[in-house]
Formats: structure tokens, C-alpha cells, sequence
């Protein structure tokens, strides 16, 4: 017996049970784990692709700081609709893969990136010259990087990006997320004294461990946890980036890029990271860029949906949603460089 309401010439869908009665496919990606090596790691990911027979564009995703991993929440799901298979994998040390991404640098993270690529394009069901990064605030210095020295990189698409030094932007970050949420200017100029300090210290040779203790005082402030050295470990690691300057890969970049940032960004300075990026490929005779900035979007592209005055987390909007748009912009970008249009069911 049929459900009420069901039209057998014209069958609407009114719940989940119904959905058995559509004649067609119901969506759903093909998820397949894949692994590959580095510097002795084994990485672990996942390979998702869309349901129906291949050869694919594909999208390494790049994490930004921290551990990371291979959830990227609704873009892999998003990508196979539109057409793209996408890898997305454990940091060195996180989830499924060995190593410690603590001792990375940017250039080791950037080797990693073209290994992944490299490990994807020997999918049969990829397309080898079709093959792009979406490299997210940490990860947009990193995609870069690895592009600039990789030919076969199809597209780069950076997201918050920062244009400017990693220890510019931490301070900037450190200055704006802490006047956000409630801060002191005092609170900040110590803040601010405490990660001068570890970097000056780590580059001059002392150990991570010495340089941690030496703070101990400090510890039990209620910004330090907003401190990106808060352990030995986490010291170590920024000492180690501190220096990076983005403008040397950008100025090798030979495939396009694509910038997207947020105008209420407190963690990266969006007018002078879209600056920095615009003389610097402009010096370059780079043709195929652009910069596109989200109005009363956060780092991680999203708006505020809640009521009142906004309210932030860690120099995120809380509730919030993404920017209309942005999807839409990331996927037809993609799907003009790479030179394919959308999937035909």
C-alpha cells in the first residue's frame, strides 16, 4: 500500500521513508582509506570520491595549526557532489598516522603536502594533471609553499591565508584576540613580552624546556592558554616557524590562487596579508590570482548568526555560519581551473 499523498507519476518525498519509493540515486560519497609515506611517517587518510566512475579533479585538504586531521566536516562531501574526489589525512602524530608534527617545519609540512599529491595522482581514478590545495590559515602558507615547487599543482585555494611572517601574524592574533575578549592592555603587553621572549630564546639556542620554566609565573594567567607556545613542545615548534616569510613561494607560484579571507579576522591582518600578496605576484608577472574578502566574516569564513552584540571564542564568532557564498566560489573556481564542468547525473 502506498503512502498518502504519494503520486506515482509525480512522487514527492515528505520524510526519509518515503525516499524509498524515488526511483533514481540516492547521494552518497565513496570513502576509501588511503596511506601514504614521509620522512619515515606513515600517513593515514581519507580518499573521498563521488559515487559515480571516475577519473576525478581532485583537492588535497591542508590543515592549519595544531594536531589536525583527516575531518574536514562537509567539504569532502560537498566536493564529490560538485565532482572532485579530496584526500584529507592525520597530521604526523595524530589520529591514525606516526611521526610529530611538533617538529615540523613549514618546508616539512610543504614536502609532505607533494608526497600526498604525489600519492593521489597514482590513483587510477584521479586525474593526474588535475590536482589542487585547499590550504587553510596555517595550511594557505603551507599549499603555497608546496606549489611553488611542485609544476604539477593544478590550483591553490588559500583560506585566511596569512601574507605576512609567521611571528607577525602571531602577534597580531595575540593583540586583537586578547582586546576582543576582555583583555587589559596590560594582559597584552605581557602576552605580547612572553612570545618575543621564547622566540628570541629558541633562535639564540636555549632549550624549550628552560625557556617554559622560565615563564612559570605566567602560567596561571588567564591569557596564557591563548599563547600559541604554552609547552615545551609547542614552544619549540613556533620558535621553529617564526621566521617564515610567505613572499618567496608566492613569487614562485606559476599555478592560480585563489586568497579568501574574512573582514573581521582576529587571528590573521587581512589588509596587509591581501596587500603583501598583490605587490608580491604583481612583481612576479603572476596572471591568475584573486582576493576575495567575506564582509562581518571570522578566520573560519563564518558570520554571526546569534542575537545581540557579537559574542566571541578564540577569535571565533559563537553561534555562527558560513558566509553565504563561499562554498559556491570555492567550488566553480575550482571547477574552471581545472577545466571541467559539473558532474551530469
Amino acid at each position: 500500500m502506498l503512502p498518502a499523498g504519494y503520486d506515482s507519476d509525480h512522487p514527492a518525498v515528505t520524510g526519509v521513508d518515503d525516499a524509498r519509493y524515488v526511483e533514481g540515486v540516492l547521494f552518497e560519497p565513496v570513502v576509501a582509506e588511503l596511506s601514504f609515506e614521509h620522512n619515515d611517517n606513515e600517513l593515514v587518510g581519507d580518499l573521498v570520491r563521488p559515487p559515480w566512475p571516475g577519473p576525478y579533479p581532485a583537492v588535497v585538504f591542508v590543515e592549519g595549526s595544531g594536531p589536525g586531521g583527516r575531518r574536514q566536516g562537509s567539504w569532502p562531501t560537498r566536493l564529490a557532489a560538485a565532482g572532485f574526489a579530496s584526500l584529507a589525512y592525520d597530521k604526523p602524530g595524530s589520529g591514525a598516522s606516526t611521526g610529530d608534527w611538533t617538529r615540523q617545519t613549514i618546508a616539512d609540512r610543504a614536502e609532505e603536502t607533494v608526497a600526498a599529491v604525489r600519492a593521489l595522482k597514482s590513483r587510477d581514478e584521479v586525474l593526474p594533471d588535475a590536482v589542487a590545495l585547499i590550504g587553510g590559515s596555517q595550511g594557505g602558507w603551507v599549499a603555497q609553499l608546496a606549489a611553488s615547487g611542485e609544476e604539477t599543482v593544478a590550483a591553490v585555494v588559500s583560506v585566511s591565508g596569512p601574507g605576512v611572517t609567521v611571528l607577525a601574524q602571531e602577534e597580531y592574533r595575540l593583540r586583537h584576540q586578547l582586546r576582543a575578549e576582555g583583555f587589559t592592555s596590560t594582559d597584552i603587553r605581557e602576552a605580547l613580552a612572553l612570545l618575543r621572549e621564547q622566540v628570541q630564546r629558541v633562535r639564540s639556542g636555549d632549550d624549550p624546556v628552560r625557556v617554559h620554566a622560565a615563564q612559570a609565573r605566567w602560567h596561571d594567567a588567564p591569557w596564557y592558554p591563548m599563547l600559541a607556545g604554552t609547552t615545551p613542545q609547542s614552544i619549540a615548534f613556533l620558535a621553529g616557524i617564526a621566521d617564515y616569510d610567505p613572499a618567496p613561494a608566492l613569487a614562485a607560484l606559476s599555478c592560480p590562487l585563489l586568497a579568501i579571507f574574512g573582514a573581521d579576522d582576529l587571528l590573521v591582518p587581512v589588509e596587509d596579508s591581501a596587500r603583501a600578496i598583490t605587490n608580491t605576484l604583481k612583481k612576479a608577472h603572476h596572471t591568475d590570482h584573486e582576493i576575495v574578502v567575506f564582509p562581518h566574516a571570522d578566520h573560519n569564513i563564518r558570520i554571526y548568526c546569534g542575537e545581540g552584540t557579537p559574542r566571541i571564542s578564540h577569535g571565533h564568532y559563537k553561534p555562527a555560519e558560513r558566509a553565504p557564498g563561499f562554498d559556491e566560489l570555492v567550488v566553480t573556481w575550482l571547477q574552471r581551473r581545472l577545466r571541467f564542468g559539473p558532474p551530469v547525473a
